[in-house]
């Protein structure tokens, strides 16, 4: 069985997430359950457990600060559950890590719980860690690393390092400013959403731009952007006119 414990300031949503475990995730048994996340914390450092759900807006402390709280490094998995904040998702989604959105669905928590079953608590060490960095970096205004997980480890860059994405299928393949290119398992959708705010735009379909590393737009064969890296990208008809002034700012 997996010991979890819930940590959530809405006994409404305690309640529910706790009723849909026991109906579509027998496997894990609830040990505690607490609205005051300081009674959790209290409750976590003295006992033992496999995994935390744990809510991020509270009244008295985020879920990032109950995280802060308990340390590094911690002996069991974490799966953040919430309803829409930007700041929040925007901390989680960087440190690629996963998280269930308010209310939470029957199949999202089931895949949650298989990723838990599958990659277990040593998987989230590093990437907790650099949450609470991201964190960190996000309250005093600077950017956060992004973490991009392949088969082989997680890797953790500056937005800035990144030159551009391109879809491949589900996947995407990210190119970095040293030459080398990443096969990362996340959407270009995922990436666009990340990467927004730091200077980057989606010109076509297929491609997000990091416009700094923009050399030269070229008017001939529809137009296409050349790249400080000499890669050539394509542009949307419908795009073309708000990429240009992007780049004329």
């Amino acid at each position: 069985m997996i010991q979890a414990v819930i940590i959530d300031d809405e006994q409404h949503s305690i309640d529910t997430l706790e009723w849909k475990l026991q109906h579509y995730c027998p496997e894990v048994q609830v040990q505690a359950k607490f609205k005051d996340p300081l009674q959790g914390i209290e409750w976590i450092q003295k006992n033992k457990l496999d995994l935390l759900f744990l809510d991020i807006e509270m009244p008295r402390m985020s879920g990032f600060d109950v995280l802060e709280e308990l340390g590094a490094p911690l002996d069991f998995d974490v799966i953040f559950v919430t309803a829409y904040d930007a700041f929040g998702i925007k901390a989680i989604k960087f440190s690629a890590l996963d998280y269930l959105l308010k209310p939470v669905q029957n199949k999202e928590l089931i895949q949650a719980v298989k990723k838990h079953l599958e990659k277990g608590a040593a998987f989230q060490t590093d990437q907790l860690s650099q949450l609470i960095k991201n964190v960190k970096a996000e309250r005093s205004g600077l950017p956060g690393k992004i973490g991009l997980v392949s088969k082989e480890a997680i890797e953790y860059v500056e937005p800035e390092q990144i030159i551009l994405c391109e879809a491949s299928s589900n996947y995407t393949v990210v190119y970095l400013e040293d030459g080398s290119k990443r096969l990362i398992s996340k959407t270009l959708k995922e990436f666009e959403e990340m990467l927004a705010p730091f200077g980057f735009y989606r010109p076509h379909n297929s491609y997000v731009i990091q416009l700094r590393q923009v050399k030269e737009y070229i008017r001939t064969d529809g137009g296409y952007l050349v790249m400080k890296s000499q890669q050539k990208v394509p542009i949307s008809k419908n795009k073309k006119e708000q990429l240009l002034t992007l780049l004329s700012v």
